[in-house]
């Protein structure tokens, strides 16, 4: 029994060495997203109303999503295109080829997450002139969440129980030769079951292309590959092949479970030291209990079991909380712990382990106290307690990471409904602004010199509702000087209060933009003013162009023109834009709003009894332009002077 003391000492090296490589590759590694695929943000908005019915329904994601065994319904019904995938996998657009009818409609989704597991969830949206109160329905859970956990604990459980039988026949090799009878055959069975069951949940459009052609699926034919190729060792007496298949299916589980996705080099070396560690402790403890029932009576054989079982469980208990705490910083935000489903399964399983640490702890004093009774009582208990924990952990595979609120986004989310456009600019910094419902979307722009995905970027936004309450937005990327909030917006002008910065070459400030709520889209003022100002024969331009606010507006100059020439050069001189907003009026005069958000530019313009243009602001990336215009006066013969 004593020999085996040097074992344990060098697979606790082994194991200590592993935890060192995880924590040096962490602080070394980024993260992206996280493993099961969660949804951001729908088109139209989940449980927002639009006024006409859309031509597309778009569901963008926090991660690359497949469309193997994918589906999205509509209730009411409706005739739904084929969906495309756009904006790196991450995007889901359906086309709609019928009109939707006034009211509320339910969208239920199905795609499949890079890690295998097929996602599911829905949301609703109506449609109509009138606003509709919904509550919050939207979802996101991974399908067959019930039978995928109890086929993930059998598979966890037959990885302890046999990696346990492995370890504890060696623990106990120079002992009396009565063993417990093996159970390595019918659990690798179990595992191979479980494995095939969890691979078939997998085939989403029915085809065995569903696993060879995908990671996922690759990985399931792993596992099961693994626990068969196992069985089949135990089947020709072969118990010393036996690790490999087995750590072949750990492999896969490292590769497949949540750490992975946030660190790409760490996180599978991190779940396969959890894993291994947790197996071992289980099921080493399972067969020493066994081997203990079958040893009645050799009082000297069992202590000596108990003790050299009592230091390597001591080094696994170390790996399984080292590993385990690694995984939590990494995965979960600290203040969601408590306030997501993920963090409490999580917090619930962190003090089970905790239950389990102090029963270990009892047994090993009882052991160590002669007459303070049997350590075999808690070592029961500490055995039943692994089980559950192995069952929390199946748990949390089916359980979506909460997701980072502060987490940059690779791209701006759609934006529903009418615009409300602004723009304006601070120091060098131009700020281009669009209001929809539920959101805001702020970009910035700074020249450019060199690479324009390299140009860093900070904005700072205060929030001054009509009623006056103020409130710190929390911003978030949404790309390269792309910031994104969710705002529930109150009926009249909201003033944003804005501080942007662009690394230390280009000079930022403050800034204010106005939001009036609700929009009113008016195409057919633009036309009218365009018309008008085609009409005009004559007109002086008093136009000021600043690339820096913080020195000026600019100097003056001024221009006589016709309307048409002015139209030439104008963006909207056709008549049109992607974002035609009408604002309040001010003064008795018309005011117009028009955003170009593909070249981030943004004009307001304040128009006169005739439709003429009175005041322009235009807002581009690289300068603002503030322009008056000037008509001659008509004299009762209809003539200008």
């Amino acid at each position: 029994m004593t020999t085996s003391a040097p074992t344990v000492r060098r697979s606790a090296a082994a194991i200590g060495s592993l935890v060192a490589l995880v924590l040096a590759l962490l602080l070394g590694t980024a993260a992206p997203a996280s493993a099961h695929a969660t949804l951001l943000f729908t088109s139209p908005a989940a449980d927002a109303t639009v006024a006409d019915s859309p031509k597309t329904l778009v569901l963008v994601f926090d991660q690359p999503v497949s469309l193997r065994g994918s589906s999205v319904r509509l209730e009411p019904s409706a005739d739904l295109g084929t969906a495309v995938l756009s904006r790196a996998n991450q995007a889901v657009t359906v086309p709609l080829r019928t009109t939707l009818a006034e009211g509320v409609h339910m969208v239920d989704w199905q795609v499949t997450a890079r890690d295998g597991d097929i996602m599911t969830g829905s949301y609703r949206f109506a449609v109509g002139p009138r606003t509709v109160a919904l509550a919050s329905g939207q979802t996101t859970a991974a399908k067959e969440a019930t039978p995928t956990t109890i086929l993930r604990w059998l598979l966890f459980a037959a990885l302890a129980v046999m990696l346990g039988e492995l370890a504890g026949r060696r623990l106990a090799a120079r002992a009396p030769a009565r063993r417990p009878r093996s159970w390595a055959l019918p659990v690798a069975l179990i595992g191979t079951a479980a494995a095939l069951a969890l691979a078939a949940l997998q085939l989403g459009d029915g085809s065995l292309s569903s696993l060879t052609g995908t990671r996922p699926g690759v990985l399931s034919l792993i596992e099961v590959a693994g626990f068969a190729l196992a069985a089949v060792s135990v089947l020709a007496r072969r118990r010393a092949w036996v690790p490999l298949p087995l750590a072949a299916v750990l492999v896969a589980e490292a590769l497949r479970a949540h750490p992975q996705a946030e660190q790409s080099l760490a996180g599978p070396l991190l779940t396969f030291v959890h894993l291994t560690a947790a197996a071992l402790w289980a099921g080493t403890l399972l067969h020493v209990l066994r081997t203990l029932a079958a040893w009645r009576g050799e009082h000297a054989p069992v202590r000596a079991l108990l003790l050299v079982y009592a230091r390597l469980a001591a080094w696994l208990f170390a790996a399984v909380a080292v590993t385990g705490l690694i995984s939590t910083l990494v995965l979960v935000p600290l203040d969601d712990l408590a306030t997501t489903t993920y963090g409490q399964v999580l917090l619930v399983k962190i003090a089970l382990v905790v239950v389990v640490a102090g029963l270990a702890l009892a047994a090993r004093r009882r052991l160590g106290r002669a007459g303070t009774g049997s350590p075999q009582r808690p070592a029961r208990a500490e055995n039943g307690l692994l089980a559950v924990v192995l069952a929390f952990s199946a748990t949390l595979t089916v359980l979506s990471v909460p997701a980072d609120a502060n987490r940059s986004l690779p791209f701006a989310p759609p934006l529903d409904g009418p615009v409300v456009p602004a723009g304006t600019r601070a120091g060098e910094i131009g700020i281009s602004a669009r209001a929809a419902s539920g959101r805001l979307v702020i970009d910035l722009t700074a020249p450019q010199i060199g690479d324009a995905e390299q140009q860093s970027y900070g904005l700072k936004a205060t929030l001054a509702d009509p009623l006056g309450n103020r409130r710190a937005l929390r911003l978030r990327g949404c790309g390269t000087g792309c910031f994104y909030t969710p705002v529930s917006w109150r009926k009249g002008t909201s003033r944003l209060t804005l501080t942007a910065s662009a690394g230390e070459e280009w000079a930022g400030g403050r800034a204010g933009l106005a939001i009036t709520w609700p929009p009113r889209s008016d195409p057919g003022l633009l036309r009218d003013t365009v018309a008008a100002m085609e009409k005009t024969p004559s007109f002086t331009l008093h136009e000021l162009v600043t690339s820096n606010t913080a020195l000026g507006l600019g100097n003056l100059r001024k221009l006589p023109l016709t309307g048409k020439e002015f139209l030439a050069s104008e963006p909207y001189g056709s008549g049109t834009a992607p974002v035609i907003t009408r604002l309040p009026d001010e003064n008795g005069h018309r005011r117009l709003a028009l955003a170009y958000p593909a070249e981030h530019t943004q004009l307001n313009l304040t128009l006169d009894e005739d439709g003429r243009i009175l005041h322009e602001a235009l807002t581009a990336p690289n300068h603002l332009v503030t322009r008056t215009f000037v008509y001659p006066k008509t004299g009762e013969d209809g003539h200008d002077h």
